[in-house]
């Protein structure tokens, strides 16, 4: 169970008031309503006149926010029903000199106006302040509150942004193999004429007399210390499986049968990839009422079988939402972390949002609906946590 986090002090603006620790101080600003800092967090509210409704301004605003900055992307939106007033909260992630931010943005409407407040802290921090964050934002009210039902059918949202490209050395198998036996050993002359040896010295990767460059010193470092890596593999829905490893700062885009792309690349930049791979983006999160299938019906549309099942009839019909979220094209994704027995798998169903396989009891196996916003965290928890 979480701690409760003590919310001390009250601030008022003309559209809304809020509760924040006693720690957190409040800056004075022309450029906004409020601006409060405190445990790496910056909090600010911004209002402005708006004849508008939520969704109208909720669809500007994700219009807006990815051309705002290079770079960011979405990782999620929901209804928010705690402000007294039509809401939704909209997270985002995006680059800065000085690392990664992440933010939350709530947006409402009352009285006429649209009010933004904005709260981020450094994606480094993102779990530590989770509930101190949360804990804020569910005591936000609207200084005239309006009605704030949860929409039958929301407004339409924008696909995620692509997943960067990787960019590096492109390796085969063999190449591969042979570059990580070079860890703790000296350079095997031999290896000079091998064709996995001639491939590492024309990629720049090791000299012609065996020497190491600094850089690739440094892609070794991991493997020389017996990292253990953070493994994303990925079933796609024309049935390719992908894998991306992360040790440290060294990545290896590829599989042990086709070779693949090896980098060296920031933690941050790892997370950006993973996420724009997980198809991380804004999604609307509604609940199956199903809460578990049957372990061997989940397992073959889990396993890309060349004809998935069909979900049960009276499964469907009582569960349209369900019905529709396995009728789409599926990319089934297993995050494992070092020490971990168990990875973390998710499904992301084509235009339906995503789903967490759980654990498996008397043949039952837990499917949940999750939200995008859920799944980064897990990405941050396995290279960040």
């Amino acid at each position: 169970m979480a701690v409760p986090v003590p919310l001390g002090t009250e601030d008022r603006t003309a559209r809304l008031t809020l509760r924040r620790p006693d720690a957190w101080r409040r800056e004075d600003t022309a450029q906004a309503d409020l601006r409060v800092t405190g445990d790496d967090v910056v909090l600010t509210v911004r209002s402005r006149p708006s004849d508008r409704t939520i969704a109208e301004e909720h669809t500007s605003l994700l219009e807006r926010l990815p051309g705002a900055v290079d770079g960011l992307r979405l990782i999620g939106c929901d209804p928010w029903t705690s402000v007294g007033a039509p809401a939704r909260l909209v997270e985002y992630v995006r680059p800065d000199d000085g690392g990664d931010v992440v933010g939350a943005h709530l947006l409402f409407v009352t009285g006429r106006h649209r009010v933004d407040l904005t709260v981020e802290r450094p994606l480094a921090r993102m779990l530590a302040t989770d509930d101190l964050v949360f804990a804020v934002l569910d005591t936000v009210r609207a200084a005239e509150p309006g009605p704030s039902r949860v929409q039958r059918d929301p407004e339409p949202l924008p696909a995620a942004a692509p997943a960067p490209a990787v960019e590096g050395v492109h390796l085969g198998p063999e190449a591969l193999t042979t570059l990580r036996s070079l860890v703790g050993r000296r350079w095997n002359p031999a290896l000079l004429r091998s064709p996995a040896g001639r491939e590492l010295i024309e990629s720049g990767l090791v000299g012609r007399l065996g020497t190491l460059p600094d850089s690739t010193q440094a892609l070794l470092g991991p493997w020389e210390r017996d990292e253990q890596p953070v493994t994303l593999e990925q079933r796609l829905p024309d049935g390719r499986t992908t894998r991306l490893q992360a040790w440290s700062e060294t990545v290896v885009d590829g599989t042990d049968e086709t070779g693949g792309v090896i980098a060296g690349l920031p933690v941050e930049q790892v997370v950006r990839t993973m996420a724009g791979r997980l198809g991380i983006g804004p999604a609307w999160t509604f609940p199956f009422r199903t809460r578990s299938l049957r372990a061997d019906l989940l397992g073959r549309r889990t396993s890309g079988a060349d004809v998935a099942p069909d979900l049960p009839a009276a499964i469907a019909e009582a569960d349209p939402r369900l019905a529709r979220f396995w009728a789409a094209p599926w990319t089934v994704s297993s995050l494992r972390r070092p020490g971990k027995p168990n990875p973390v798998v998710v499904v992301h169903a084509d235009g339906q949002g995503f789903a967490r396989v759980g654990r498996t009891e008397a043949g039952e196996t837990v499917f949940t609906t999750d939200s995008p916003a859920n799944v980064y965290r897990s990405v941050v928890r396995a290279l960040l946590g």
